[in-house]
């Protein structure tokens, strides 16, 4: 991972349809070939539609232009994961990146290795009111279900990766 030059802070946008924009301030620490790696430590800044706060837990995030999913390596003592939001593929913007969320979620529970398919009952209702068209939702599908057996499979490099980035020191 190139991560030699400057910690430089970016904006990440997260769309809900019609929950609207979330965002959060995050550091960018670094590009591989395996995508794009930004890091929220704890008291970093994030918003939404009708709250704002900053993070109580660090995470890092991978993305990348060209997939449909965003892993968040997330530091919860309580409950350590990797959750991956299915989306439609990111794009790069002036203040950093953009994704439009599909609902579902593969996560995979630390250190019990349980992986699980999150918000079944969000995607269906966006299904239902027309949030997602049936190209969207094909898409979220079968993209949930393939991170998924990623994160049983645990044999993807960046996998662990996360893990040792999150665990860097800032």
């Amino acid at each position: 991972m190139n991560d030699s030059a400057a910690v430089e802070t970016v904006r990440l946008f997260k769309i809900k349809r019609p929950g609207g924009v979330f965002w959060y301030d995050l550091q960018r620490v670094g590009q591989d070939r395996d995508g794009t790696w930004l890091r929220g430590p704890v008291g970093s800044a994030w918003g939404a539609p009708h709250d704002r706060g900053t993070l109580s837990v660090p995470v890092v995030v991978l993305l990348a232009a060209d997939r449909p999913w965003v892993a968040w390596w997330v530091g919860d003592l309580t409950d350590r994961r990797l959750e991956v939001d299915v989306c439609l593929p990111p794009e790069i913007t002036e203040a950093g990146w953009q994704y439009v969320d599909l609902e579902l979620d593969p996560v995979c529970h630390e250190p019990d290795g349980r992986v699980e398919i999150e918000d079944w009952d969000e995607y269906d209702d966006a299904c239902r009111n027309g949030w997602m068209n049936p190209n969207d939702a094909e898409l979220a599908r079968t993209t949930a279900q393939h991170c998924a057996e990623l994160l049983r499979q645990g044999t993807e490099p960046w996998l662990r990766r996360g893990w040792q980035v999150l665990g860097r020191p800032m």
